[in-house]
């Protein structure tokens, strides 16, 4: 059984820098990639406290990896190619595991 996490009801976040903030410790932090980050800013020129950054990935649908089931498997189910989880979820790899969550769409 896949277990698919809901769409937040809001698709875009103004989100304001504060002291400490990195391009990485954001992206984690609402679970996108630095990449998307930055091509969601077209002025981006780094982080720094006070500034304000477009996220928009956040509306992504997700589900949570069951056991046996491989990244072939999700891109079948889902009709989404492998090439594309790859990259919208930054892995390194085809390797995924038992309770990762991974961005669909």
């Amino acid at each position: 059984m896949i277990k698919v996490l809901e769409k937040p009801a809001v698709d875009e976040l103004l989100y304001t820098c504060v002291e400490g903030d990195t391009l990485n410790s954001i992206a984690q932090k609402f679970n996108i990639s630095p990449d998307d980050i930055i091509r969601n800013n077209p002025l981006f020129s780094g982080v720094y406290a006070g500034c304000m950054l477009w996220l928009t990935d956040i509306g992504r649908r997700k589900i949570v990896v069951q056991p046996m089931q491989t990244l072939y498997d999700i891109a079948s189910t889902y009709n989404v190619p492998v090439d594309r989880l790859i990259k919208i979820n930054n892995l390194k790899s085809t390797k995924i595991f038992v309770g990762m969550q991974l961005k669909i769409d």
